[in-house]
């Protein structure tokens, strides 16, 4: 079996190179995107490529099918939204299907509260852990004007963030659902992470 069919990998191209862009663009100086986009490449190939799959491969390990599908009025709005200076990322996201194909047809893969926690908690979790591993060394390499790993910290916190919102259908929704305390204190790490 293959590991991506083309249409996801297609999709994940899309998605990548339009978060790529969303990072890249500075409101204040629109001419260096081009100068930074291949920084910002690299950082969402680690902290939303990371995300995503983490997602996928939780979700295979409950018995399930996922796959990366994009949103296109994600990218429209995230773009639409870049041009005022918001970051807002909402590509796509991994398609969840309670089922699993085998040899002899398929089978029915019942989820529950906690296998959804857990699967959306997989994506988050690779975010947090990149941002606080990032964080101590900001301002320790600066490349092209770019803190690299102040950039890094801020990218995968900023990731954590937008998802640990708690509106369906994003991960913190089905956190909270599944453990509000453990929700608030990634919520809470998020929102330090991002603002200090």
């Amino acid at each position: 079996m293959q590991f991506f069919s083309k249409e996801e990998l297609k999709d994940i191209v899309l998605a990548v190179l339009s978060v790529s862009l969303i990072f890249a663009y500075d409101l204040n100086n629109p001419a260096n995107t081009a100068n930074v986009f291949p920084f910002y490449f690299l950082v969402v190939i680690l902290a939303f490529l990371c995300h995503e799959l983490a997602h996928r491969f939780v979700a295979r390990k409950f018995g399930c099918a996922a796959f990366f599908k994009i949103w296109p009025q994600g990218i429209l709005f995230g773009l639409l939204f870049m041009l005022v200076g918001l970051k807002f990322v909402a590509s796509g996201a991994v398609m969840i299907y309670p089922y699993a194909f085998g040899r002899w047809g398929y089978r029915i893969v019942h989820l529950t509260a906690v296998d959804t926690g857990i699967i959306a908690f997989s994506g988050i979790g690779v975010n947090l852990v990149f941002a606080i591993i990032f964080r101590p060394l900001t301002g320790s390499l600066i490349w092209q004007g770019i803190d690299v790993f102040g950039s890094l910290a801020f990218v995968n916190a900023w990731l954590a963030l937008i998802n640990l919102l708690p509106i369906p259908p994003l991960d913190g929704s089905k956190i909270m659902a599944w453990k509000p305390l453990l929700w608030f204190i990634m919520f809470l790490a998020a929102l330090l992470l991002v603002f200090l």
